[in-house]
């Protein structure tokens, strides 16, 4: 079977179920750093008094007991921060903390409570997630004005090696209606004709997996938008 005759048999019947190709949540893009894209709830446990250890699921699956982890956040999105065993009061601050180190393995550079509190982010309880068993917990709503970078740190002023990075980016714009190669605003056939044009051309529009390639996994991935629809 040829590509158009695929593409017209399932774009025209849409009876078939097309796998979605859903973008990862959660993208590990360096040792120690992880890019998450959506609003997550990390729980925050400790070895001694060395690290934080921070677990949270998403659509990708579920990280566990990363050490010390740089994350990337998106603007737009909630995270929620709670420390889920005891002791080791958990804050974050702002980058005029003083740190050394490098991604995973950074240590804070001051044993002095009242600089730790200056950088700490304001109103400081709203930024401090206080240890187990209380119910505390730090909720970040990030908008476009907190697009910067921040580090976490123990609040204990002798625990300089429980300290990481947060980098706060902002979101990818996102086409509501992919699918509409024609700018319609709606999606028929002239919309698999155009990606019929496109792709025999190896035009860029219909590099769905946006890799610089032309195969199925962009068929399918047109396909899955076009089943999705226009808002």
């Amino acid at each position: 079977m040829n590509l158009k005759a695929l593409i017209v048999g399932i774009g025209m019947g849409m009876g078939m179920a097309v796998a979605s190709l859903a973008p990862a949540q959660t993208t590990q893009v360096a040792p120690s750093v992880f890019r998450v894209e959506s609003g997550v709830s990390f729980e925050m446990s400790n070895a001694g008094a060395s690290d934080f250890l921070f677990s949270w699921t998403d659509s990708s699956g579920s990280v566990v007991d990363e050490s010390d982890p740089t994350l990337i956040l998106t603007a737009g999105e909630t995270y929620t921060f709670t420390r889920v065993t005891g002791s080791h009061p958990f804050v974050i601050t702002d980058d005029t903390l003083p740190v050394s180190g490098s991604d995973g393995s950074y240590q804070r550079t001051t044993f002095d409570g009242a600089v730790i509190d200056a950088a700490t982010l304001g109103p400081i309880a709203d930024f401090t997630a206080d240890p187990a068993p209380t119910a505390d917990f730090i909720e970040w709503t990030l908008t476009s004005e907190d697009i910067a970078e921040y580090f976490y740190t123990c609040r204990v002023t002798g625990h300089l090696g429980m300290t990481g990075r947060i980098e706060v980016v902002a979101g990818d714009v996102v086409d509501p209606c992919p699918a509409d190669l024609t700018g319609e605003g709606s999606l028929n056939f002239l919309d698999v004709s155009a990606f019929l044009n496109a792709f025999g051309n190896m035009d860029p529009i219909a590099d769905f997996q946006e890799d610089g390639n032309f195969n199925f996994l962009d068929v399918s991935a047109f396909l899955s938008a076009f089943g999705d629809g226009c808002p």
